[in-house]
């Protein structure tokens, strides 16, 4: 079976919206894991590059993703859409349709930001570990230490001292250090090391906190590396609503979206609702939006030197084995402006 994801999320990021994560997987593997069982094989179309990310599904349901330009002759699925082919493969959220076949489910709304996708994870992940039952997946392969409690997809490790509550998702190659406690809707990706405390945030490939603060309710893109003790708000002390520039909506409760290779510096803290561009550094207190590309020390922004760009992304890369990718990546950040 072949189809194409479409469609865009807010704020843009490096990674195309189809291969955006929600619910332990991206949005492409989610597609594959509601047809697994009725397609010998998934291809999904993707309009954007091949920035050489795992999609570790596929050893479970055979899917290929094909970068490039999009087939005018194969079905399209919106991105704000396609996760809810879990729940039935007609769906139509409010005007935005998938229909591959049976009566269409009409109780969703369409997710169209990382806040959306942030708000939904948790009724995702319940689909998606459902589904993986349903093909006798095994939940846990990995190396499990610590406690285990609720429905928890373990392909990694777990340490001792620590506390896993699902649902939550601690994919291949990812670690939960000692002394955590992992909360429900938490997704370590692949490749992830997460201490301290976690709760429902989605944490894409190679992302590291590997020391003390709090993430909760937000999204961090691949490569992030937070400096010890940094921590997020997710929630307004007058316990009013989080409305974040990118969206129209409002919610109870949302920290930061984080774009890739982001880099925090010891003691960072950064407010409920904010951006962080990718490749941007940040210092101290975090309490605006902070574009792409840009120094940012206590609310001053300072241009990144253009000439060091490629270099600080071999770095990043070359530590993962995708030192090959660096030219992909420059051209996806200059392409951001």
């Amino acid at each position: 079976m072949e189809l194409a994801l479409t469609g865009e999320l807010r704020p843009r990021l490096l990674v195309p919206a189809p291969l955006a994560i929600v619910g332990g997987f991206r949005i492409a593997e989610l597609v594959a894991l509601a047809l697994c069982d009725k397609a010998d094989k998934v291809v999904v179309y993707v309009n954007g590059p091949d920035l050489g990310l795992p999609l570790p599904i596929s050893r479970y349901c055979r899917v290929e993703v094909k970068y490039g330009e999009v087939p005018d002759d194969v079905p399209k699925i919106d991105v704000a859409v396609a996760p809810y082919l879990l729940k039935s493969l007609s769906v139509d959220c409010r005007g935005k349709r998938a229909d591959l076949g049976g009566e269409p489910v009409k109780d969703c709304e369409p997710m169209e930001t990382y806040a959306d996708l942030i708000a939904k994870n948790l009724e995702i992940m319940t689909l998606a570990i459902r589904k993986l039952k349903e093909l006798n997946v095994e939940l846990v392969e990995g190396d499990v230490k610590g406690v285990i409690k609720g429905e928890v997809v373990v392909w990694g490790k777990t340490h001792e001292y620590t506390y896993v509550a699902g649902p939550a998702v601690i994919g291949p190659e990812s670690e939960v250090l000692p002394f955590s406690y992992i909360r429900p809707g938490a997704v370590l990706y692949y490749g992830v090391k997460a201490r301290d405390e976690v709760k429902n945030s989605i944490m894409d490939a190679f992302a590291y906190k590997e020391h003390h603060g709090y993430l909760g309710d937000s999204y961090v893109s691949a490569f992030v590396n937070f400096g010890a003790g940094t921590t997020v708000s997710n929630l307004k002390n007058t316990l009013g609503p989080i409305r974040p520039s990118y969206s129209g909506k409002e919610y109870s409760k949302l920290g930061p979206v984080i774009g890739e290779f982001v880099k925090t510096a010891i003691g960072s803290l950064i407010y409920g609702g904010k951006y962080i561009g990718p490749m941007s550094h940040v210092y101290g207190l975090v309490d605006r939006d902070v574009p792409p590309l840009v120094i940012y020390r206590n609310g001053a922004m300072t241009p990144m030197d253009k000439s060091k760009i490629a270099q600080l992304v071999e770095r990043d890369l070359s530590r993962f084995g995708l030192a090959h990718k660096v030219d992909v990546y420059a051209k996806a950040l200059a392409d951001l402006k």
